[in-house]
């Protein structure tokens, strides 16, 4: 249905178990525009454990959103009260708290990650909400979204689930223009979507509005007419 989109991010990403400090999988997560997606499904009978470890991720998520760096295991200890001992009894590395924080992002920012109605509406009405629902999902969470590719580069682990998520988005808009594409053949269609996937990426939307000093609604306007030229018309 166009009214849901359901993808499962394939990468397992490691982390530490409450208990032993040994390392455990977590379970697969999803991108969705189901409504109750956005509700948080965790126990309200959390653990202490628990909810200390989810303290580290967040403040290690504030922190790089607001200074746009990988903060220092001290700063992650102050924001969070969490001990240093304990930190690390969670994560053994950063690399492992970073990929940890990856998947909390998904979770405390989902709507960012959907698109609105998606499938919806007119040809024009859905070109204008990709664009805009790819574009607030750059401005919030670049900072961090830049140090996982950052950390791609070296860390296969990051690489995996970078790719995923691409992966993940790409197939988000390929249901959202599904109108148009299925009149293409599946070469074409997938040049499409590969395409406008790679135009509205983290590091498409940093030459716009970092490199080439162009404006939120500059880009978002810019983004929009190049989706519109490369969509097929019906």
């Amino acid at each position: 249905s166009l009214a849901v989109l359901r993808v499962v991010l394939s990468t397992r990403v490691e982390s530490t178990t409450l208990n032993t400090g040994q390392r455990s999988t977590v379970p697969e997560h999803t991108l969705t525009n189901q409504p109750n997606f956005h509700q948080s499904t965790r126990s309200t009978t959390r653990s202490d454990p628990q909810q200390r470890r989810t303290k580290a991720i967040d403040a290690f998520i504030d922190l790089a959103l607001e200074t746009g760096t990988a903060p220092r295991p001290e700063e992650v200890t102050q924001r969070s009260g969490v001990s240093l001992a304990t930190l690390y009894r969670y994560f053994a590395t950063l690399d492992d708290l970073r990929q940890a924080g990856i998947v909390r992002v998904l979770d405390r920012f989902a709507d960012l990650f959907s698109i609105p109605e998606i499938g919806a509406g007119t040809r024009q009405q859905r070109i204008e909400r990709f664009c805009s629902s790819r574009l607030a999902l750059h401005e919030k969470l670049h900072p961090l979204e830049l140090l996982a590719r950052s950390a791609s580069v070296t860390d296969s682990g990051a690489a995996a689930l970078l790719n995923s998520s691409r992966r993940a988005l790409a197939d988000q808009l390929r249901l959202h223009f599904d109108d148009e594409l299925r009149s293409c053949t599946p070469a074409r269609s997938d040049d499409i979507v590969a395409t406008i996937a790679a135009l509205t990426t983290v590091e498409s939307w940093h030459q716009f509005r970092h490199s080439l000093g162009r404006s939120p609604a500059q880009t978002r306007r810019a983004w929009i007419r190049a989706v519109d030229l490369l969509l097929p018309r019906q």
